[in-house]
């Protein structure tokens, strides 16, 4: 990935009457970089997109594409490729014609354009499709089109909006391997959107985080999973959900309803730690269970619910103060529901939060 900065938004803020959507978004996007947008529904992300691509203008702020603003130049220019999530097909072409359409309008030599159009064709699955129009094709059959239109296409940037959504499972992931070998290949910078961490985690070379317009938080998937800035991102990134639970810090030693889940810790040590009141969060599989209490710190808690996943198995355990956490556990233990059972902590794996503001207090 090259250090040269294709894409910028500085300040960037977007209003429709007197809602506000984006709020002063800054965001560098390095060329050739995978960059993916996550965030619930309605947090803004598409509309980012929306912007970047020239659909739709700013309120406040610019954004500058190889350091033009993007406003001032031709969309020949601006060389971007996007995948709409409503498809946004041509009805009167074959699928076949709307993969050639824009390769046509870039004045891509014939021999050229099949060489890619078979490709792209292939590896969607599409080519028993070819001379269908989209009002004879399914909806996930249209979304494979719109994708490979963009696919074919090798432009610059390269915008792609909750692309797969509406593809079944399994061509689901053949697409998603087919962007990131694509993104490999060709070396465009990618601009991702969706809702979907799994896939977000599978693509991105960094992730932002976004969440009432607001970039939460930008980096790589082991960042955003291990060191979340806040709680939002915490909470947000991780199946199953992260465990919260409400801690005392008192002289050293954390105390989860009166009993001690942490002590003569080097991290609390170095954190200098002033406040009573924490959010502590553990992700499932960082709870450790057993049958029999070996230390002081492990807690006591009951097995209300086990699923079986085969590769592992999550206990809900349900604890005193009628909170409960998730647990991932191998599938050899032969734990029973109803079963009391002793729960710790991985120490190197636990988050604090300050109480108030949410904030991760080692970032």
């Amino acid at each position: 990935m090259s250090n040269k900065v294709v894409l910028e938004l500085k300040d960037v803020t977007k209003d429709y009457k007197k809602t506000n959507i984006i709020r002063k978004m800054n965001l560098q996007v390095e060329d050739g970089e995978f960059l993916v947008m996550l965030g619930p529904s309605g947090c803004g992300k598409s509309t980012t997109l929306r912007m970047i691509a020239g659909l739709e203008v700013p309120s406040t702020g610019k954004i500058l594409i190889d350091g033009k603003d993007s406003q001032k130049i031709s969309s020949l220019e601006r060389n971007i490729a996007m995948v709409f999530q409503d498809y946004a097909l041509y009805p009167n072409m074959t699928v076949y014609q709307n993969l050639e359409y824009s390769l046509k309008v870039h004045k891509v030599k014939k021999e050229e354009r099949q060489k890619r159009l078979e490709e792209i064709l292939e590896t969607l699955n599409l080519s028993d499709y070819r001379d269908r129009l989209p009002g004879q094709l399914s909806g996930g059959q249209k979304q494979r089109v719109a994708l490979g239109r963009g696919m074919v296409k090798h432009s610059k940037i390269f915008l792609l909006d909750e692309p797969l959504s509406n593809i079944d499972v399994q061509l689901r992931e053949k697409a998603r391997d087919e962007i990131q070998a694509l993104h490999e290949k060709n070396q465009q910078t990618i601009i991702y959107v969706t809702h979907d961490q799994l896939e977000a985690m599978a693509l991105g070379d960094r992730i932002a985080i976004i969440n009432d317009g607001i970039i939460q938080m930008i980096d790589t998937p082991d960042n955003i999973y291990n060191h979340p800035t806040n709680l939002f991102v915490a909470q947000f990134i991780g199946t199953p959900r992260i465990n919260t639970l409400d801690v005392i810090y008192d002289q050293g030693e954390l105390f989860f309803d009166d009993e001690v889940v942490l002590s003569n810790s080097k991290r609390l040590a170095e954190m200098n730690l002033t406040s009573k009141r924490l959010c502590l969060g553990i992700r499932p599989e960082h709870v450790i269970v057993k049958k029999e209490k070996t230390n002081l710190l492990y807690l006591s808690a009951q097995i209300e619910m086990i699923v079986d996943y085969g590769r592992y198995q999550q206990l809900t355990l349900s604890l005193k103060n009628n909170q409960a956490i998730k647990a991932i556990t191998t599938t050899n233990n032969n734990f029973s529901s109803g079963e009391s059972v002793y729960f710790s902590f991985m120490e190197e794996k636990i988050l604090l939060f300050d109480y108030e503001t949410k904030d991760n207090l080692e970032n």
